[in-house]
């Protein structure tokens, strides 16, 4: 019985994941940003819906709006935290 060599280890993975997505740190919360605006503007059209009465799927309308608030209170966490760390950051003595 033959055994052949293993491909794609984690390191190899990881190289090739890396190499087709060198995005900086700015772009991804970009992207991150404009992701959680457009769960809001979502969420908002569909509160008009169930408030005008047109709404077809309730469980529908209600995940759009809870998937809204998650990455809302996510953005404003990852907001706090990087908030923290530039604090700490000009606290520390050089």
């Amino acid at each position: 019985m033959k055994i052949s060599s293993i491909k794609n280890t984690p390191l190899e993975f990881a190289k090739t994941k890396n190499s087709k997505n060198n995005q900086n740190f700015e772009d991804i919360m970009k992207n991150f940003i404009a992701d959680v605006n457009s769960d809001l503007k979502v969420a908002k059209d569909s509160e008009n819906l169930l408030m005008s009465g047109k709404a077809n799927n309730i469980q529908e309308i209600m995940a759009n709006i809870e998937k809204a608030s998650i990455s809302f209170t996510f953005l404003t966490e990852i907001r706090n935290k990087a908030l923290e760390s530039y604090q700490e950051i000009m606290r520390m003595q050089v």
